[in-house]
């Protein structure tokens, strides 16, 4: 892999080819805005993403670059190499291991990101206290 977790972070994020301005970014990956205004600048220093000025605003939005959105994908493609050999060394036993992780990213999604209805009072499925 070519990308550290933060690149692949912010890569992934835009790949559904929207630009987003340093706030934007930070809301979508619940960091603080210092934070990702050094990822954002280390990931434009190495040509990973454009900077623009967003119309009509004082803001700048940012988008992957031809060589970011190219190194991601490369970086993905070997990601899911790797899970393909790791599941086809299972044989047999890859379904059941795919129902038990299914179930565990289940419950861990649950348990870091609770149903905010359980802290609001209001019903709703989710996690009991």
């Amino acid at each position: 892999m070519v990308l550290g977790t933060a690149d692949l972070r912010i890569l992934w994020m835009f790949s559904d080819n929207r630009a987003r301005t340093l706030k934007e970014i930070a809301e979508e990956l619940r960091l603080e805005q210092s934070t990702v205004n050094r990822q954002i600048n280390a990931a434009l220093n190495t040509g990973l993403l454009h900077r623009n000025r967003r119309a009509s605003s004082a803001a700048h939005e940012f988008s992957a670059s031809a060589e970011g959105q190219r190194v991601f994908e490369a970086d993905v493609a070997k990601s899911m190499a790797a899970y393909h050999s790791g599941l086809e060394a299972l044989g047999p036993d890859s379904e059941d291991f795919l129902a038990d992780f299914s179930r565990f990213v289940q419950a861990y999604g649950q348990a870091v990101r609770p149903d905010p209805s359980v802290e609001t009072g209001e019903p709703g499925e989710g996690r009991t206290q």
